[in-house]
């Protein structure tokens, strides 16, 4: 019987051991990992989404009080050194435009084509139709519907 004892401990024990090793591993690539740093963002993207979804929401929502937060993420962005995300300057554009202030969207307009080439035809046309103005459906007058005298 202690022969069968004495074969089956050192089998246990590297049974063991191979736990420990595995165990060791794991704890080392999770130690290693935790100062792993984080990437840094290529945009600076802090008041342009919730404005985007007010601004498509329409709930209400003061276009001027948007194009201040869009500001105010243009200022921390320039502090922080980081590049305004794809469209930010076009949504800020459309804000000052819907403000009735063209100069200013124009001008955003231009800088969203400067900083992204691939959104000139887009741009573009929205500068094209920016005095132009939205098309209404016409309602029936009551006049035209009405049945002529003698039919």
């Amino acid at each position: 019987m202690s022969n069968i004892l004495a074969m089956t401990r050192p089998a246990t024990l590297a049974r063991a051991g191979r736990g420990l090793a595995i165990a060791a591993a794991v704890a080392a690539v999770g130690l290693l990992s935790a100062c792993v740093q984080q990437p840094k963002s290529m945009y600076s993207w802090q008041a342009y989404q919730p404005s985007v979804y007010a601004y498509l929401k329409d709930d209400g929502a003061d276009t001027a009080v948007q194009a201040q937060a869009l500001e105010k993420n243009i200022e921390t962005a320039r502090a922080a050194n980081v590049e305004l995300p794809p469209g930010f300057r076009a949504h800020l554009g459309m804000l000052y435009l819907k403000m009735g202030d063209g100069d200013k969207g124009i001008e955003q307009m231009q800088g969203e084509k400067v900083a992204f080439p691939e959104s000139t035809p887009f741009m573009d046309f929205l500068m094209r139709n920016v005095g132009k103005p939205q098309a209404q459906p016409q309602a029936a007058t009551p006049a035209a519907d009405a049945p002529k005298k003698g039919s």
